[in-house]
């Protein structure tokens, strides 16, 4: 029996304090994925992604870990992301216990891995040095879960599967429950006639979304050395490293070079605020849908003085330009970005807005700060780049 579960989700943390019980019905096997994954393959939102929806999952989550008496407490901010802990998990080889003091880290002592002291205080206890959790192999068998998950139909966190019957969420751990072994409390005929149950004719199938699977090209090496001159600059640039995006630059010397200088200067040399220009870029991930732009720049925000609040709202660009929560700058910037980004055409109330609250070398740069990172996001989306 698999366990597919990602630390973000509270409802796979209320869960996990019965996978003893489980394990003692059958042998459980537990599969950290990525949520977010699973969300991108179904074209669907997170809970945490919809404001009325994020609010009633916490209420609900509050209520029942309160009604079962399991220790709650909320982590620091949410969503997070949950890569160093599903990464973790792999190292760990997914025993059990293990993966309930992971969940027990967020979801008890109130720590998320990007308070970087509460994370390497968990790697000591466990043992574990960071550099374990970058290595390719534990990369590659996070990814192959997900593809697992995809072959077993698993659309959301926590799902046990067994057998090919598969048990969506915390409330269907009695569930599986009676179907692993309670005679006579499976109602196998009732539960038949749902396989024959007719489908409406509903909502038009949305188009078929191609940012899934791997990227089109395959990344270069992460210990690339060649062209030395460049990539030692974008090396130096990136705090010494190479991101994904960058793997793919370097297939191009002259385009790596031109786009290391261009946007360096673009990211750390222009006077308008850092905010206004992260808050600009996560406008256009999401409308031109680059997720990896958007997993990018979304910490840079919130570590520029954003919030993660805002950073939820921005996942809808066209309420956020008119929400109150932004300022009157903030507001007229993401309505610039949706126009350049959707439109191209500005219109003269939009600029006019915006221009209101900045000099003009501050409305030069952050128009330029929106037109690099649709050229960004273009490059990304094309080649198939998602977050890893």
């Amino acid at each position: 029996m698999r366990w597919y579960y990602d630390f973000i989700s509270p409802y796979a943390y209320l869960q996990s304090t019965r996978l003893q019980e489980l394990d003692g019905a059958r042998t459980l096997e537990c599969v950290p994925v990525l949520f977010a994954g699973l969300l991108g393959h179904w074209g669907q939102l997170g809970p945490a992604e919809i404001a009325p929806k994020r609010k009633w999952t916490f209420r609900d989550v509050v209520w029942q870990a309160d009604r079962e008496d399991i220790e709650l407490k909320l982590p620091e901010f949410h969503p997070f992301n949950p890569l160093p802990l599903l990464r973790l998990a792999i190292v760990l080889g997914n025993d059990i216990a293990a993966v309930q003091r992971i969940f027990r880290f967020v979801w008890v002592d109130g720590h998320v891995p990007q308070n970087e002291a509460a994370f390497d205080a968990l790697l000591a206890e466990f043992g574990v040095a960071r550099d374990q959790l970058a290595h390719a192999d534990v990369k590659q068998a996070l990814k192959q879960n997900g593809q697992d998950a995809l072959g077993d139909e698993i659309f959301g966190v926590p799902s046990l599967v067994c057998d090919g019957e598969v048990f969506w969420g915390h409330q269907s751990t009695d569930m599986a429950l009676d179907w692993l072994g309670s005679a006579g409390r499976w109602p196998a005929d009732k539960l038949a006639a749902v396989e024959n149950f007719a489908q409406g004719p509903g909502r038009p199938a949305p188009a078929a979304d191609s940012h899934s699977g791997p990227p089109r090209l395959p990344y270069l090496p992460l210990d690339l050395a060649e062209p030395a001159e460049v990539v030692n600059a974008v090396r130096e640039r990136r705090g010494g490293t190479l991101l994904e995006l960058d793997r793919l630059l370097l297939y191009s010397t002259p385009l790596a070079t031109g786009w290391n200088h261009m946007l360096g200067n673009v990211r750390t040399h222009f006077d308008v605020p850092q905010q206004l220009r992260e808050l600009a870029m996560c406008v256009v991930a999401v409308v031109n849908r680059a997720e990896y732009e958007f997993s990018q720049h979304a910490p840079l925000y919130v570590k520029a003085g954003g919030t993660q609040e805002k950073v939820q709202l921005l996942r809808d660009p066209a309420s956020a330009c008119t929400d109150t929560r932004f300022d009157p700058v903030e507001q007229a910037a993401i309505a610039l970005t949706i126009e350049m980004t959707r439109d191209v055409q500005v219109s003269d109330a939009t600029f006019a807005a915006i221009q209101a609250h900045l000099s003009d070398q501050h409305l030069v740069e952050l128009i330029a700060t929106v037109a690099a990172y649709n050229m960004v996001s273009r490059f990304l989306v094309a080649l198939n780049v998602l977050p890893s």
